[in-house]
């Protein structure tokens, strides 16, 4: 990436969490006045983005810092912790939504139906804007979650809007708690999945986009392998997948040969780049508990 679209990107994400700050305080303080729960929930939503789209700002500039001593592998791992704080932090507001939703449904609430689709109108229009900006950006763990942020936000706008109209011409209050836990739970099934993506990036699990054992049989298919043991497959962080395997050898193969072999496939069939590949002869080969590769 070049460093003037990469400061262009954290310059776009700090300036929309801004925005989208100020017109949650807006809508906070609309909601409170009009007694809308769905209007008070998406003035939570656009907090929950604002937090994730400064996140977003934050991990884009600090995973292009160079690597040090006491961090090799860079800070590129940031922005998946930002990814997992956000989504925790969308539980929590989809929780705290849904517990006032149910005390609603029991007890309604007078709501102030005009200014409710006012507001609801203009929230709508800032998160496509923002939808659209964040979809132009990096496609990483990070900013799906800030997008996820908005997307849920651009919901709940639809949802007030729905709801001041039909509280408009029909009055009946119980629309708003109901249409607030309808979209906690669109939200929540988002939330989930991207919570599992960026935990398993964080438990160095093995990308759910490679076949494990389909990359142990293609490396002992290689010319010179007898067998091989130790194979570990994980991500650094979005897009850099990372690969670490000792392979013991045939006697009549130049090492050198077989290492350039099992770069080149695992390259060609799976796109990863980044290896470290242990050459061993039989005599030297260690056997290793537990074993993750037969």
């Amino acid at each position: 990436m070049e460093p003037g679209n990469h400061i262009t990107r954290i310059n776009t994400a700090f300036y929309a969490a801004v925005f989208i700050a100020l017109f949650g305080v807006i809508e906070a303080l609309f909601g409170l006045w009009s007694g809308s729960l769905t209007l008070l929930s998406d003035a939570g939503h656009m907090g929950a983005d604002a937090l994730a789209l400064t996140l977003a700002a934050f991990a884009s500039w600090i995973k292009h810092r160079p690597t040090t001593p006491k961090h090799t592998y860079g800070f590129g791992r940031v922005e998946v912790l930002a990814s997992w704080l956000s989504s925790m932090l969308l539980l929590a507001i989809i929780v705290s939504i849904t517990i006032e939703a149910i005390h609603r449904l029991h007890t309604p609430t007078v709501i102030a139906s005009k200014p409710v689709m006012i507001v609801a109108t203009i929230g709508l229009i800032v998160n496509i804007i923002t939808a659209w900006i964040l979809h132009k950006g990096e496609k990483t763990l990070n900013t799906q979650a800030a997008l996820l942020h908005v997307m849920g936000d651009l919901l709940g706008s639809v949802a007030v809007l729905i709801s001041g109209i039909i509280i408009y011409f029909t009055n009946w209050t119980l629309i708003d708690p109901i249409l607030s836990i309808f979209i906690c739970l669109l939200i929540l099934i988002s939330t989930i999945n991207l919570l599992r993506k960026s935990s398993l990036v964080l438990m160095e699990g093995t990308p759910s986009n490679i076949d494990f054992t389909e990359v142990s049989r293609d490396i002992k298919t290689i010319n010179g392998v007898k067998t091989i043991h130790d194979l570990h497959i994980w991500t650094l962080t979005s897009g850099v997948i990372l690969l670490t395997v000792h392979v013991i050898a045939t006697d009549n193969t130049p090492w050198p040969q077989i290492i350039d072999d099992v770069r080149a496939i695992i390259q060609k069939n799976f796109g990863i780049t980044h290896s470290t590949i242990q050459i061993e002869s039989p005599n030297q080969a260690v056997p290793c508990v537990d074993c993750n590769s037969k």
